[in-house]
């Protein structure tokens, strides 16, 4: 397994890094994404999905990953320390932790991928599973440290609250703005174009910006997408294969009845 994250480069140099989802888990669409050209599979293991506990599983997907020169990125349900390092033993090297309430939270979550956090010993541990090539890798402890990346979705009040001690948590990879939560924990549930909501995200994106920590969000079409590249999120994610498969023979059996009916 190369120990290299091409995710993690690509935020860290400033250039935009656009995935989309796979609800489906399905190793041969993570192929096909690679060949699209995406840089990133969005795994939701929070509200979909098998176990996340199961090592074989993310052994597959990175399988598929590494065929397609593509990266896993991959939503836990919880900062859990222990899922983290099972996870990462398995091979995945970018984590994304929802609805965090604390700076403290956070560092826990962070220190979790780390051998060495902050100048200390980290809460990672040595394993000779696929993330060490099965403990034949090269300088394994120091590449892993400069190749994982976790960041964290800021979706509750109580992180935004707290949202300049969370940017200034060591090695935070990114921060990803949940405007559907957020518009529940701001009392306009669903109403993501709310005043309080849309002024709750600009806030955290300036806030991103200032701290150079690198921010994320989703994006439903092209045109949004593209606005929110120019007011610097680095992380877009376009889409998935069910609104995809939805759209193209949605649009496709319109377009055959059509046929039909000229006839």
């Amino acid at each position: 397994m190369e120990q290299r994250n091409a995710f993690r480069e690509r935020i860290e140099n400033d250039e935009v890094a656009l995935g989309a989802r796979a609800s489906s888990f399905s190793p041969a669409l993570v192929e096909i994404y690679g060949g699209l050209g995406l840089d990133f599979v969005w795994l939701d293991f929070e509200h979909t999905g098998e176990s996340p506990w199961d090592s074989m599983l993310f052994e597959s997907l990175t399988r598929a990953a590494e065929a397609g020169d593509i990266e896993l990125f991959v939503r836990l349900p919880a900062p859990d320390q222990a899922l983290i390092r099972k996870v990462l033993d398995a091979g995945v090297r970018n984590l994304l932790i929802p609805r965090i309430d604390s700076a403290a939270e956070v560092r826990r979550a962070v220190e979790a991928t780390r051998f060495v956090y902050d100048g200390e010993p980290g809460e990672r541990g040595i394993a000779g599973g696929r993330s060490s090539a099965y403990g034949n890798a090269d300088d394994y402890v120091r590449r892993e440290d400069e190749n994982v990346c976790l960041g964290v979705m800021i979706e509750k009040t109580t992180a935004v609250s707290e949202l300049s001690e969370i940017l200034s948590v060591p090695e935070l990879g990114f921060v990803f703005i949940g405007p559907g939560d957020l518009s529940v924990q701001l009392g306009h549930p669903g109403n993501r174009d709310h005043p309080e909501v849309r002024e709750t995200i600009e806030r955290i994106e300036a806030a991103g910006r200032d701290a150079s920590v690198p921010v994320g969000g989703i994006a439903h079409d092209p045109e949004e997408a593209d606005r929110k590249i120019d007011a610097g999120y680095r992380i877009i994610r376009l889409g998935g294969e069910f609104e995809a498969v939805q759209q193209v023979l949605k649009t496709r059996l319109d377009d055959l009845a059509e046929l039909q009916g000229g006839g």
